[in-house]
């Protein structure tokens, strides 16, 4: 049994004449023509969803980069350059997805997943530093 949580246009006082249920299935399995508004969600979708990816992306390879270095200032400063790298790419490839977003919300483009983007960042950056120094956590405190 599968749910959609998808919200319909009211109807106006037309009935069906046969009996099948579509309150339950997505505008696009019914055969309707998806409207704009829909397109718009859609793309701003894949847009968080890969910079998500990126956001991942940009962690693993900022702690496998900046291990070669010893000064920390050095690793900060590289792991944030290939954040904000990785961060423009993303941009590129939204506005190469080429969502019909009105000139007014072009704003979206840019802040659509930011935060996801961030967070993904730090937290794959941290975890693969852990994974790969387990051994400095185990210094012994004086």
């Amino acid at each position: 049994m599968k749910i959609y949580l998808v919200r319909h246009p009211k109807k106006k006082d037309e009935k069906k004449s046969d009996d099948t249920n579509t309150k339950d299935t997505p505008p696009e399995a019914q055969g309707q023509p998806a409207t704009e508004e829909s397109k718009v969600k859609s793309g701003l979708d894949k847009v968080f969803w890969i910079r998500v990816g990126l956001g991942i992306l940009a962690g693993i390879v900022s702690a496998e980069i900046g291990y070669p270095y010893t000064h920390i200032s050095s690793r900060i400063i590289i792991g944030f350059a290939i954040m904000v790298a990785l961060f423009i790419v993303s941009y590129g490839i939204a506005k190469a997805l080429k969502v019909p977003i009105p000139p007014t919300d072009k704003r979206k483009l840019v802040m659509t997943g930011i935060g996801s983007y961030f967070l993904m960042f730090l937290f794959s950056w941290i975890l693969t530093n852990t994974i790969i120094h387990p051994d400095i956590g185990l210094v012994g405190v004086r």
